[in-house]
């Protein structure tokens, strides 16, 4: 994995493995990004073993291979159909060096092209051999199955996980990999080493590998979201009024939650004042409280917000990464006893439906690009159908609200179908994480040798 927040993806698939007899060597890009003491105390299960990073490659053309990648993540954004999301391309554009990459910051989408010198491109990266210290390296863990999550990211971010899937399939090593979440396949980079299995959420996500990263069918697998297992079984640790008054709410208070989004959906200079402006709205038409939930990575721009009356911010704290017990309750507890929830663009409202809350967005001209524009939020709005209430303005936002809060079950079947179309595919009872652990265990049972299996997780 990149680095330890992963873990809130894939702790409960690496932990399922583990319990099932397998021994799960554990391996991230960059061990100390973003550490806890949560991930240490992860790492310390029985069955799991911290290995040290795959080294990354060292060949003589190793700048060109580096080239080549960036162009093949750039050239797949001139498709006119990321075109209502152009902050894709400029996150790229940064980094566009030299004769050949930098007119490419010049073309339009939709050039007719396009889709042809993007399978030129992968056609090339086909030739990049294997790197042998990578090789050494994957070797040298004995493994019968290696796991790579998310295989994707920008720029030179996968370089390294590309080397690895390379690397193990020389090795003749099964190898999987995993989707992290919703947005991955649409808003990083492209699969450039095609694994022997893909492991999806669903059919949405199915079809995206196979249109925009020429993934064959035969090579995915639909599993669900491993992600939000924990949430389907969990049952709130405190009453309510225990938690309201935690809070700083009183203990017949009813609050909305807003699930803030990442700093590249809404950063903070723009979602802070966006967020004042709805509170000051939903106070000119209800007494209902307000209570933000930032977003983990934006939560220090929000620490010292002050709301006004009936509207709090929590967390103030930064939470570690993978969350501690007590900061998964407060984001749970925040969900759970709230009557609706109302974000942008953002896996909170995911796990909003999770908890069968009604959930609301807003399509405003501050985030178009990062929300009507992505493709991602359309495959969840295309799945949600009536579960997810869309205004195009404030007032009929609040329209909305006053619907659902008149008659929250109404929205309860729709909500059921999103689930079973978007979370859980294959039974609202049956996990995600049981689903991917037999399929990861499947896909090892080739491995060269009768010992107990060795599964060479996050690489």
């Amino acid at each position: 994995m990149p680095f330890p927040g992963y873990l809130r993806n894939y702790g409960s698939t690496i932990r399922m493995l583990a319990e099932r007899g397998n021994e799960v060597l554990l391996a991230y890009d960059s061990p100390d990004k973003r550490r806890d003491a949560s991930a240490a105390a992860f790492e310390s299960r029985p069955g799991i073993e911290l290995a040290p990073p795959i080294p990354p490659s060292r060949r003589r053309f190793e700048r060109g291979v580096a080239g080549l990648r960036l162009a093949i993540d750039y050239v797949r954004y001139l498709d006119r159909r990321f075109a209502g999301s152009p902050y894709l391309r400029r996150r790229l554009e940064k980094y566009l060096r030299g004769p050949l990459l930098a007119p490419l910051a010049r073309l339009p989408y939709g050039a007719p092209f396009a889709r042809t010198a993007l399978r030129a491109l992968l056609a090339l990266e086909g030739l990049v051999p294997s790197d042998r210290r990578v090789e050494r390296a994957v070797a040298g863990l004995r493994a019968d199955v290696v796991f790579v999550t998310p295989l994707l990211g920008r720029s030179n971010r996968n370089r390294r996980q590309t080397d690895t899937v390379k690397a193990a399939q020389r090795l003749r090593i099964p190898v999987g990999a995993g989707i992290a979440t919703w947005d991955h396949l649409t808003t990083k980079g492209i699969i450039k080493a095609r694994p022997d299995r893909l492991f999806v959420w669903n059919e949405i996500q199915a079809r995206d590998a196979s249109e925009f990263h020429f993934v064959p069918p035969s090579h995915i697998c639909v599993t669900g979201a491993p992600l939000f297992d924990g949430w389907f079984d969990r049952e709130p640790a405190l009453r309510r009024d225990e938690f309201l008054a935690s809070i700083g709410f009183d203990a017949a208070d009813r609050y909305v939650v807003f699930v803030g989004s990442s700093p590249n959906i809404a950063p903070p200079e723009l979602e802070i004042p966006f967020v004042r402006g709805w509170v000051h709205a939903l106070r000119s038409r209800t007494d209902i409280c307000a209570l933000v939930r930032p977003h983990p990575y934006n939560v220090e721009a929000w620490a010292d917000v002050d709301l006004g009356e009936r509207a709090e911010v929590a967390p103030r704290r930064v939470p570690a990464l993978p969350m501690t017990d007590a900061d998964e309750a407060l984001y749970f507890h925040s969900l759970s006893f709230s009557e609706a929830v109302v974000g942008i663009n953002t896996t909170a409202l995911v796990e909003a439906f999770v908890v069968r809350k009604p959930v609301l967005t807003i399509e405003t001209p501050e985030f178009r690009e990062t929300q009507a524009g992505t493709l991602h939020f359309g495959n969840l709005r295309s799945a949600a159908g009536g579960a997810l209430q869309e205004a195009a303005t404030l007032e009929e936002h609040l329209d909305q609200l006053s619907a659902v809060l008149a008659s929250p079950e109404s929205y309860r079947e729709s909500i059921e179908k999103f689930l079973q179309t978007f979370v859980r595919p294959k039974g609202l009872g049956r996990p995600a994480t049981e689903i991917l652990c037999e399929e990861i265990e499947r896909l090892a049972e080739g491995g060269r040798s009768t010992r107990p299996r060795r599964a060479a997780v996050g690489l």
